[in-house]
């Protein structure tokens, strides 16, 4: 028989082997929640309610702390010129919503758009594609997301972002809308235009290819850029070395989504903007891991939308809650820019 000693401590030593299974390989079924914004602010009741510290939404960003906010692109309206004045007056503002916990992807207001002929002063759009990214992510003097624990950013591409949070991968792709930048090139050389645009989609699969790798040992992943890619021409091809206008500049990327989520089989949220049709849901029946939500904003219903995913949620592991009136995001995709009332309006 066993001395009272000997069992004594082998009840220890099994204790203790239990909590230290338990540090090691922890059960990771608490939710997971961040915020999301985009296409704001385009009028000055917008840039009020993003202000920091009085804003409304600015305020209530505050309130939840979220551990990332994502900022989807067109941090302006379309016809206001894109001057370093506005950059860095937008790039302020942005950085104080979320203090060095905040991720940015550009939008085609940002740069693609930047050379229309309503605007009081047109520039060239590689040109402010460079500033963006020197004003944002070379210099990023107020450090956007240094407090975003193991963010890397993509080699060579440095737009690109991906970082976790718990059991939640999360990437960036820079995804402009006009087409991708491929339409409406009017004060750059097409040529350049359209070879950064290439350039672009190779860059972006390849950091499709390295997320989903990634996610391999993660619970669910989420996707975030900038364009409505869900929004296209259905008799246009695939863009190609030989064809890159007459094209569909989404088709590629969104197969390659779509033929990633067949495999991968956790979730998937897919999250832009750029379109009114504020909604989320599932947008392919033969895929039901994949999720898409098309953010508030482009002035249809301002506001910002608190994600949340929930791990033990099988049928809906996504959730999203607008910040200020605490309503659920529809779950229809309606592209009428009167069918939904504004969050400011009773």
């Amino acid at each position: 028989m066993m001395p009272w000693t000997q069992i004594f401590l082998v009840l220890i030593l099994l204790i203790s082997s239990a909590q230290a299974s338990k540090l090691v390989h922890p059960t990771p079924e608490k939710s997971t929640q961040f915020v999301v914004i985009g296409d704001m602010p385009y009028t000055d009741i917008e840039y009020a309610l993003l202000e920091h510290p009085d804003g409304a939404i600015a305020k209530a960003i505050k309130a939840l702390n979220p551990p990332v906010l994502i900022h989807l692109g067109d941090f302006k309206k379309g016809r206001l010129s894109c001057t370093d004045e506005l950059y860095q007056d937008r790039y302020r503002q942005i950085a104080y919503l979320n203090p060095h916990k905040t991720v940015y992807t550009p939008g085609d207001n940002d740069w693609t758009d930047c050379d229309r002929f309503n605007m009081s002063s047109r520039h060239d759009e590689l040109e402010r594609l460079h500033y963006l990214r020197q004003l944002f992510f070379h210099q990023d003097e107020l450090r956007l997301s240094k407090n975003i624990p193991g963010l890397v950013r993509q080699e060579g591409f440095i737009e690109n972002a991906r970082w976790a949070i718990d059991q939640l991968v999360f990437s960036t792709l820079h995804i402009p809308g006009t087409n991708n930048g491929r339409n409406q090139i009017l004060r750059s050389n097409p040529q350049d235009a359209l070879n950064e645009a290439d350039a672009r989609d190779q860059f972006n699969e390849k950091w499709l290819d390295q997320l989903f790798q990634t996610a391999e040992s993660t619970q669910a992943a989420v996707i975030a850029f900038q364009a409505d890619i869900f929004e296209f021409d259905y008799t246009k091809p695939v863009c190609t070395s030989e064809n890159r206008t007459e094209c569909d500049g989404y088709r590629s990327i969104r197969e390659l989504i779509k033929n990633k989520a067949v495999h991968f089989k956790k979730p998937i949220l897919l999250i832009h903007s750029d379109t009114q049709a504020y909604c989320l849901h599932q947008p392919y029946p033969e895929i039901p891991n994949l999720w898409r939500l098309n953010a508030p904003g482009d002035y249809k219903y301002i506001d910002a939308s608190r994600v949340v995913f929930d791990p033990k949620n099988k049928e809906t592991p996504f959730t999203v809650i607008n910040v200020l009136d605490q309503k659920p995001a529809p779950v229809v995709c309606d592209y009428s820019i009167f069918s939904l009332s504004s969050a400011l309006q009773p």
